[in-house]
């Protein structure tokens, strides 16, 4: 076997030849390496991209991470994959070696890293906005956060545009590790409980109208509500409505039960106003320094101004 270990998107390093037309000419001497090397996971001829290099110690270990595609490791995951792999390192040693050679990018989180697979062609971070909760759920999966608000409307496929800043959800009393500072965070407490998009914690339908109900200046993408409100009140079970409500006021009750209304679920509506509690109106929703419509069934001033969009 030539000396050197091939790995993904064009990205390979052959020892000793560290040019482009150097690794061409290797490669062209040695066919059979792109046909039988172990660790080949995939070969593009662009020699452009940025080359990332693997020892061969820990290339069963790189071969497993690209076959699994973790979007983040933690210590104790890098431990496990290793181990998995047959790669006996200490595993301080083998973060290291990834980190130096651009396999694990680095994070706000303390003691995770953002996996870059050899397809990025680089040390590139995904993008992706949620990494750093992503990264402190990982460390700490018992730790009650989720993706909350109109970033949830977006995860639930409602939405159809991703808020500029994400939101997430974190109960009263615990304070969010700095690491998640550049999110929206809203405090409420879900009675239903979160469904699982994109392997992060959701907030249901249920909880997202709930807390549109109850606390209306919290949502801030409501000129879009009109896209899905339909589809939401539809699919949303007035029960798990009714449990996210229990402790909330007479207003909330009412705000809710237009929200289905406007989405065409008249009976939902029907049937959530007969548990409301009492009160006395009228319910704004918006600004109600903003001039607004007034629905008399449910006591509501909208000054939101959205328009629902049929199904």
């Amino acid at each position: 076997m030539p000396a050197c270990v091939m790995v993904a998107a064009g990205e390979w390093r052959a020892l000793g030849r560290p040019t482009a037309a150097r690794t061409q000419e290797h490669l062209d001497g040695h066919d059979c390496h792109r046909r039988q090397c172990k660790y080949l996971i995939q070969i593009e001829s662009m020699f452009s991209m940025t080359v990332r290099s693997v020892s061969p110690g820990l290339a069963p270990l790189l071969e497993l991470l690209e076959l699994e595609q973790p979007r983040v490791l933690t210590v104790a995951g890098l431990a496990e994959y290793a181990h998995q792999a047959g790669v006996d390192w200490p595993t301080n040693v083998i973060a290291q070696r990834l980190r130096e050679r651009g396999w694990l990018l680095p994070l706000s989180t303390r003691g995770v890293w953002e996996f870059a697979p050899a397809a990025r062609a680089g040390a590139y971070g995904s993008g992706d906005p949620l990494i750093e909760l992503r990264a402190v759920l990982a460390r700490d999966p018992d730790t009650p956060l989720a993706v909350a608000a109109e970033s949830a409307a977006y995860f639930h496929g409602l939405s159809s545009r991703r808020p500029e800043t994400e939101c997430i959800s974190v109960p009263a009393g615990i304070r969010p590790p700095k690491s998640l500072g550049a999110y929206r965070v809203v405090r409420w407490i879900a009675a239903t409980p979160p469904v699982r998009r994109e392997g992060l914690p959701v907030w249901s339908i249920a909880t997202i109208l709930a807390f549109m109900a109850s606390r209306p200046a919290g949502y801030h993408d409501w000129p879009n509500v009109g896209e899905w409100l339909v589809q939401a009140a539809s699919a949303v079970e007035v029960d798990e409505l009714m449990a996210e409500l229990v402790r909330q006021s007479a207003g909330s009750w009412a705000r809710a039960a237009y929200l289905l209304a406007r989405g065409e679920a008249d009976s939902s509506a029907r049937a959530l106003m007969r548990h409301a509690p009492k009160g006395v109106g009228p319910h704004y929703l918006g600004d109600r320094r903003v001039p607004g419509r007034h629905h008399a069934v449910y006591d509501v001033v909208d000054s939101t101004g959205f328009e629902v969009s049929s199904a």
